[in-house]
């Protein structure tokens, strides 16, 4: 029994990636939807300058530059949290697995 399990079990997995894609890309009777952005057909009016004084979505997008990024300092934070999370590892390392090892090979 396991081994007709231990058989059956591939070929199903086997048959499943083979048809799976099969049955996925199928043609099919519905018609092709063509989108306007595809077809060539503008998608509507140029958007205005970013600078520009009447730009209403200046104030409303928050398109205003910041001092200071909040990604820059996240960038900061994140390195220290992985240097210190890296040197935490490699001094439990070496306190619990080097020097023991270290230590019983000498004592033999």
């Amino acid at each position: 029994m396991r081994r007709l399990l231990g058989l059956l079990v591939p070929v199903l997995l086997l048959v499943g990636l083979l048809v799976a894609p099969s049955v996925a890309f199928a043609e099919t009777a519905e018609p092709t939807i063509v989108l306007a952005a595809e077809a060539g057909e503008p998608t509507g009016p140029e958007p205005m300058p970013r600078e520009q004084e009447d730009n209403a979505a200046r104030t409303l997008g928050g398109y205003e530059d910041r001092e200071l990024q909040f990604t820059w300092g996240a960038a900061w934070i994140l390195l220290v949290a992985g240097v210190g999370g890296l040197t935490l590892l490699v001094g439990l390392y070496y306190l619990l697995v080097q020097r023991p090892q270290r230590e019983a090979a000498g004592r033999r």
